[in-house]
């Protein structure tokens, strides 16, 4: 039985490292060269998916609904990253890093709008790992707790690879 409760692990990665249908051993080897979020903030992770819009058409005759057309809702997994380094805003909100002589010593926000997407896998306290093979993300600062957080949303999206899926779910177990 399955209840994904509270999360334990988010981690990310390139989109470029999924090259097929995903399978546990695949998630193994995704974790070994991701990027790990070590701090979520409070009680900030979540994984949501909107209602679908439905849109029924009558028959003029009967007034009865003879067939009905689906747009599925939009899934999307979020959190509040609460400490963080440059490398991590850099990945995950865009921009540059600032150096001197090699050392990291600063952050600079990319003009116009930055396109990221990376491979987001979430290992839930009770064992799940949900992947979005490809999540377009979307992060921002925001105030929480009197500091600056940086927030997350990765929405899932097709991948180009027809054999690869926009969301799985794996037992912990399995992934080897």
């Amino acid at each position: 039985m399955i209840t994904a409760a509270g999360i334990k692990r988010v981690l990310y990665t390139d989109v470029e490292n999924v090259q097929s249908d995903l399978k546990p051993s695949d998630i193994a080897a995704l974790i070994a060269g991701a990027d790990e979020v070590t701090n979520i903030h409070g009680e900030t992770w979540s994984l949501d998916e909107s209602e679908p819009n439905i849109e029924k058409h009558k028959n003029q005759l009967t007034g009865s609904a003879y067939r009905q057309d689906v747009e599925p809702g939009e899934l999307t997994m979020s959190f509040t990253i609460g400490e963080y380094d440059y490398q991590t805003k850099a990945n995950l909100l865009g921009g540059e890093l600032i150096k001197e002589t090699e050392k990291v010593v600063g952050w600079k926000r990319a003009r116009g709008v930055s396109t990221i997407e990376k491979c987001l896998l979430a290992l839930t306290k009770d064992g799940q790992w949900v992947v979005f093979p490809r999540g377009h993300v979307a992060a921002r600062e925001a105030n929480t707790d009197k500091a600056i957080g940086l927030a997350v949303t990765g929405a899932a999206l097709e991948p180009a690879n027809k054999e690869v899926s926009a969301e799985y779910w794996f037992d912990a177990d399995e992934v080897k």
